[in-house]
């Protein structure tokens, strides 16, 4: 169901006025009760502090009277008790509100005298000097104070110095509180003087109080003990306020332990209304006031001043929406042409005529409307028709197209949006296709630096890519052509470095061999002994091996490349043993003693041509040794390699020449003079064509060389 205009806009008013009304009426009258309360609390808490604040005022009267007698004595010299005892009725006549004053001397801290008060009137049998006056039957009288040192008002000045105001307790049948105070003199603690209070005077003010029309007051101890209530007498000096078990009550009692203020709403246990509790605590000595209050009888005016403020209300709603409705009913006649006036207009509009007026000859209060609206029209028509130009303009391929005219607002927007956009397009298709044109050249260095939003944005990073991915393949081109170059021309030096070192090689190797060679001959041809032939047949075998050797691996490059070498399985131990056999022979001339510190085998991998190295190596070492001397040959193991040491203890090799001790034309011998270096630089090659290492460091025992060699284990055959 459709519901008239007229009817809306009348009710809307009348709702409206209401709902505003209700709302003020509400917030008013919350308002006023929160004051109220505010107030009302405000007006409980101070008559709680004040009665607070009196009885506190009242117990630091009574612990000054208590300080001013303790200092009186502690600066008496006399020793006069008579005189002491006057002082303590005096201030006892003077002070109405109190029950006793009192000291109690340590025994013969007075006078030295006790012995001669003993068992004597208002004494004991030591004699202490201990009086109490007191009016506790009403006159007053000096009774001796009985067993002083079982209470606190004793015990506490004495252990900390310091004045005490004692928990309430009961004293020949009335219901005290003590104030005691130390007596000290030239430093030393001698006795307590102080004074009583009756605790009735107390209760008689706080059962008199009275808050709004029957609150009440309580008073509790420092441990929640009452001290004055006005129900239940008997339970005062005997039960605490946490025995009326009633969470509000210990809830406040708590908080008065850690002296804090405050109130809780509960339920009164004895007269089972909902109460206000307010509670403050009595600093001196931390007891605590209560006072109770009806929560009825604290919001009674609140209330009544409530019920005035909704009358009010209510007669205002009811006036005030009479005048709304009246209000509106005149408005509803002009609204009803100019909304069939807008009537007729949205129906050419959605037929797409945009040219149609409102009629703006209407009542003045609502000429505005329609003059408004064909302002509207007219700043919309415009917007639309360079819209649709520029749209067939960018159809047809022409990127240049721009908005033209001028525009406001949104509008204005609209304009420089649609003008960002031909313009971004038509900067990001020309950039996209010169750098199109530049990778067909296999130019790489343009780039695409407007990349956009959206679908154009993922064309010019598609873009972007290949022409990376296209450059990085030419760079990856150009490096391996170059890498290949460099290839070829290394690999045409190896070959020259290969002929270069074949040759020397062939030159430095075979003329020693054939010297030997021919020194053999000629000693086999002069030598007579069966022995001495065998063992110079042996060497000349060996040397015609090792001529043949050294044909072979210059012929095929062997010595060479280490992938051609084919390694085998060589017992390192018996090649050693048959260098030093010929090389202890040729050491004649000297006395020297070559020591094998191995009999089990070491297989190695190699080849026959190692044999040279450890022949290279011990000739070494026996030939810079002194005429008398010893060679050690050490071999030792781990899981890869087999390590061999051929020590000696000639000169040594100094250290700035062990690093170059290997190269060819470089070495320095032991006497510090050049040599070719061949034998060692021939070693060092061997044993990396092996894949093994080789050095030489100082003799760790003295003087002299420690040459090391490191060949891997022939660990294959030897798990077989």
């Amino acid at each position: 169901m459709q519901i008239p205009l007229r009817s809306k806009i009348v009710l809307a008013a009348v709702a409206g006025v209401l709902l505003v009304m209700v709302m003020a009426t509400s917030i008013t009258i919350t308002t006023q009760i929160t004051v109220q309360e505010e107030l009302t609390h405000q007006q409980a808490t101070e008559i709680t502090k004040s009665y607070a604040n009196k009885f506190d005022g009242d117990m630091r009267s009574d612990l000054a009277i208590a300080r001013s007698i303790s200092s009186t004595l502690s600066e008496y010299n006399s020793s006069d008790r008579d005189e002491i005892n006057r002082i303590l009725k005096s201030i006892l006549k003077d002070n109405p509100h109190l029950l006793g004053t009192y000291t109690c001397y340590e025994p013969n801290a007075f006078d030295g005298k006790d012995n001669e008060f003993a068992n004597i009137e208002n004494y004991d049998s030591t004699g202490r000097f201990a009086p109490y006056w007191h009016r506790i039957d009403g006159s007053i009288e000096n009774d001796y104070l009985e067993d002083c040192e079982s209470y606190d008002y004793y015990l506490y000045p004495k252990a900390f110095r310091n004045e005490i105001i004692s928990d309430p307790y009961f004293y020949d049948g009335v219901f005290i509180v003590s104030y005691g105070s130390p007596i000290i003199k030239d430093g030393e603690f001698i006795g307590v003087s102080g004074v009583d209070v009756s605790l009735d005077y107390m209760d008689e003010i706080v059962s008199q109080v009275k808050a709004f029309d029957t609150g009440y007051a309580i008073m509790t101890g420092s441990s929640g003990l009452i001290l004055s209530q006005p129900y239940n007498k008997d339970w005062i000096g005997y039960k605490t306020i946490y025995d009326y078990d009633n969470p509000g009550f210990s809830e406040a009692a708590d908080n008065i332990k850690y002296k804090k203020s405050g109130y809780v709403n509960t339920i009164d246990p004895m007269t089972g209304k909902e109460v206000v509790v307010f509670y403050e605590p009595i600093e001196s000595k931390n007891y605590g006031f209560f006072l109770v209050i009806p929560k009825e009888e604290m919001l009674e005016g609140t209330f009544a001043l409530r019920d005035k403020l909704i009358a009010i209300a209510i007669l205002s709603i009811f006036f005030t929406s009479i005048a709304a409705y009246l209000t509106s009913r005149t408005v509803t006649a002009s609204i009803d042409d100019i909304v069939n006036d807008f009537k007729e207009m949205a129906d050419s509009i959605a037929e797409g005529e945009l040219n149609i007026r409102a009629n703006t000859d209407i009542d003045a209060d609502f000429k505005k409307i329609p003059v408004g609206l064909n302002h509207i029209l007219d700043g919309v028509i415009l917007p639309i028709h360079e819209t649709t130009r520029v749209a067939e303009e960018l159809s047809k391929g022409h990127l240049d197209a721009r908005f033209r005219g001028e525009t406001e607002g949104e509008f204005k927007q609209l304009a420089q949006s649609i003008n960002y956009f031909t313009k971004l397009l038509d900067v990001i298709i020309t950039e996209s296709n010169e750098v199109l044109a530049a990778m067909e050249k296999e130019d790489f260095s343009r780039t695409v630096h407007f990349h956009g939003h959206g679908d154009l944005k993922m064309l010019t990073e598609g873009i972007e890519q290949t022409r990376l991915s296209l450059q990085q393949a030419s760079i990856d081109r150009e490096k391996a052509e170059k890498e290949l170059k460099e290839y070829a021309r290394k690999l045409e030096q190896s070959n020259e470095l290969k002929d270069m070192f074949t040759d020397i090689m062939r030159h430095d190797l075979l003329n020693p061999a054939g010297v030997i060679k021919g020194f053999t001959e000629l000693l086999l041809m002069t030598e007579t002994d069966e022995q001495t032939r065998m063992l110079l047949e042996r060497i000349l075998k060996n040397n015609n091996n090792l001529i043949e050797m050294i044909h072979s691996a210059a012929e095929f490059g062997k010595l060479e490349s280490s992938d051609e070498l084919e390694l085998n399985m060589q017992n390192v131990t018996e090649i050693i043993k048959h260098s030093m056999e010929i090389l202890t022979t040729q050491a004649s001339n000297k006395e020297i003693k070559v020591t094998f510190n191995s009999k089990e085998p070491h297989y190695v991998m190699g080849n026959p041509v190692v044999e040279t190295v450890f022949t290279n190596l011990i000739s070494n070492a026996i030939k810079y040794s002194p005429e008398k001397s010893e060679v050690i040959v050490d071999i030792k193991e781990d899981e890869q390699y087999t390590e061999i040491t051929i020590t000696d203890f000639g000169e040594g090799i100094k250290d700035e020449h062990k690093a170059t001790v290997f190269d060819r034309f470089k070495r320095v011998n032991k006497t510090g003079v050049k040599g070719s270096g061949l034998g060692l630089a021939i070693v060092k090659r061997t044993i990396e064509l092996h894949k093994g290492e080789v050095g030489v460091r100082d003799n760790p025992a003295g003087k002299g060389s420690l040459f090391f060699v490191k060949l891997k284990r022939y660990v294959d055959e030897l798990e077989e």
